[in-house]
């Protein structure tokens, strides 16, 4: 009976060296593609850390101090000045197209945006509106309230009038969403679909009774039902 579990014994320790030299055989053979792995990764992760704190950060920093003075001209309705510079600062379109990669000169897009929609350049305004990327829901329902004035001073009345809806869906508080689904309907209510311009109205009526907007609702109800019943 000793001898049997001598025996076994001796089976157990042999598998366990034979698993153990198998697993040697192939820690050897991948030793070589395992290190230039790991090594590889510690690069990489090196490499992100100093494109971050020698590149991207002093770059974020200095676009933010190049814009400076030209949103301060946007503020002041200098627009020509904030949009080309006065010479000693850059301009915002020079921020966005030196620093589009940063925060900063993808909020220039915005300012040039709204510059451009202003000064009654609207297809420009377009495609700087679409150039940012907004980085919350608030500036994501400014822009497309933004781009929904454009096309309806174009006069593309449907593009506007999705513009404005998805413009109240993106940030659906009281700041913003009843003033562009206010303006969403009386663009409705102009080619004369009164059906759906009501009921934009009373969603701003139902859901914003206590803004100015939702006050207002009433008059606009009132007018749409008026005119359904001439048809």
């Amino acid at each position: 009976m000793a001898k049997q579990k001598s025996s076994h014994a001796e089976d157990n320790l042999g598998a366990i060296e034979h698993s153990l030299t198998s697993v040697e055989i192939l820690v050897e053979k991948y030793q070589k593609p395992l290190l230039y792995g790991a090594v590889g990764l510690v690069l990489m992760v090196g490499v992100f850390f100093a494109y971050r704190s020698w590149y991207k950060v002093p770059l974020e920093e200095e676009a933010q101090s190049q814009m400076f003075a030209a949103v301060q001209y946007f503020e002041q309705d200098s627009l020509a000045l904030a949009l080309n510079g006065d010479g000693s600062n850059l301009g915002l379109l020079d921020v966005e197209d030196r620093y589009g990669s940063t925060k900063a000169g993808n909020l220039a897009r915005y300012y040039v945006g709204l510059a451009y929609l202003h000064t009654g350049l609207y297809d420009e305004a377009i495609t700087y509106f679409k150039k940012y990327s907004p980085d919350d829901k608030l500036a994501k329902a400014l822009v497309n309230g933004n781009l929904g004035d454009a096309y309806s001073e174009l006069q593309d009345y449907s593009s506007a009038i999705s513009y404005y809806k998805k413009a109240a869906g993106s940030n659906p508080s009281r700041l913003t969403a009843p003033r562009y689904l206010m303006k969403a309907g009386v663009l409705v209510e102009t080619q004369g679909k009164y059906a759906e311009a009501k009921k934009l109205y009373e969603q701003v009526k139902k859901e914003f009774p206590e803004t100015s907007e939702g006050h207002e609702a009433d008059k606009y109800i009132v007018r749409t039902q008026l005119q359904l019943q001439q048809q």
